[in-house]
């Protein structure tokens, strides 16, 4: 398995000096590292869809998706496809927690709401009405626009948001694509863990424990993708890593990621990823978009 370079977010790149908040709407790419930081990221699949990946097994996300992020967890979104024709778009509440817990403190009956700031694990929560995700656009509108009494706008509907997120865990309200059956959870790790093997439909069946007819079911139905999409989007974004971060041949970077036919991997490449190998390359290397 590769190693997993993950670098660390300090909020304080983020955070205005008085405002323990910060908002902002992000195109995932292929280029943005996994991460860990010290704040909490309360984060909303706008448009799209994708795979959300730390530690843990990776879910699937789309739009209407909620994921609670806290302090110290590493994780990445990543779209479908590298393809600007299929963005992810997500937007992100980013809390400094103790500040902000400060002020939870002083208004009457939100104690509960607390947890929701502390908890240890990453959270998934389903918008299935749409009000959150109008939550977010109101955040990112009062955030950006800097109107008068801003600050007490934004904490108004931050804290209907919390609420909102209260009243989803009591509800156990996530999405099924948080969810994966056992079996499924096996197969993805096996196609993390040895993507730059050849890998068959057949093994990752047996891994899961069904037939492979109702595997290809399965996994389409709690990733979006085909197996073989699915391993390619992996192995792209792994080669992706490579180009960007080292000085590996394409050739090199080609069979790192399981392609032993160079011709085959570029034009892959090029397929999912708009452009070739070398062309990517060269894009990152000038910073240019």
């Amino acid at each position: 398995m590769a190693r997993r370079d993950i670098r660390f977010l300090y909020g304080e790149h983020f955070f205005e000096e008085d405002l323990p908040l910060y908002i902002n709407r992000a195109v995932e790419n292929y280029d943005l590292h996994e991460h860990r930081h010290d704040f909490l990221e309360i984060s909303y699949v706008s448009e799209g869809s994708g795979v959300h990946h730390t530690d843990q097994p990776p879910v699937s996300v789309s739009q209407g998706d909620l994921v609670v992020i806290p302090l110290g967890v590493s994780h990445v979104f990543r779209p479908v496809s590298p393809s600007r024709s299929r963005p992810l778009i997500v937007r992100n509440c980013l809390i400094r927690t103790e500040r902000f817990g400060e002020l939870l403190a002083g208004i009457p009956g939100c104690g509960e709401l607390t947890s929701l700031l502390e908890q240890p694990e990453i959270r998934y929560y389903r918008d299935a009405d749409g009000d959150c995700g109008r939550l977010f656009e109101r955040l990112h509108h009062e955030y950006s626009g800097r109107r008068p009494a801003r600050e007490a706008a934004l904490y108004v509907l931050l804290l209907e948001l919390l609420i909102r997120l209260h009243r989803f865990a009591a509800e156990k309200r996530e999405p099924a694509s948080a969810k994966l059956p056992s079996g499924m959870d096996e197969a993805l790790r096996l196609i993390h863990a040895g993507y730059a093997s050849p890998i068959s439909t057949a093994a990752l069946a047996a891994s899961a424990g069904v037939g492979e007819r109702q595997f290809q079911r399965l996994f389409a139905r709690y990733t979006g993708m085909t197996p073989l999409n699915y391993l390619q989007a992996v192995r792209i974004n792994e080669a992706c890593r490579l180009l960007r971060d080292t000085d590996m041949k394409v050739a090199a970077v080609a069979a790192a990621v399981g392609y032993q036919d160079l011709a085959h991997f570029t034009a892959l490449f090029k397929r999912v990823a708009g452009l070739a190998p070398g062309g990517y390359r060269r894009r990152r290397s000038t910073g240019a978009e």
